[in-house]
């Protein structure tokens, strides 16, 4: 679905944002760059599942996994009291 793959580009520049910002905090000499590894290593693992998230979901066909019929009945994130049993 490329709707999902444009979220999930936008999710990946987020992670871009985080990634940039903690490089600049580990440029300094004497910075703790061991303290911010752990995380640096995180966010880069995150943005390379988000890379292969993006190319699965652009090779997907445009119908799979589609709305479910009571994903279809919730309205503004609210939940539709729906009867479906005729009894």
């Amino acid at each position: 679905m490329k709707d999902q793959a444009e979220v999930l580009r936008k999710a990946r520049e987020n992670f871009v944002r985080k990634r940039r910002a903690m490089a600049e905090q580990m440029m300094p000499a004497g910075a703790a760059g061991s303290h911010f590894a752990p995380n640096f290593v995180e966010i880069q693992l995150a943005i390379e599942a988000i890379d292969r998230a993006i190319a699965d979901e652009e090779a997907l066909p445009d119908d799979y996994a589609a709305p479910s019929v009571i994903e279809l009945a919730t309205v503004d994130g609210a939940n539709v009291d729906r009867d479906y049993d005729p009894a």
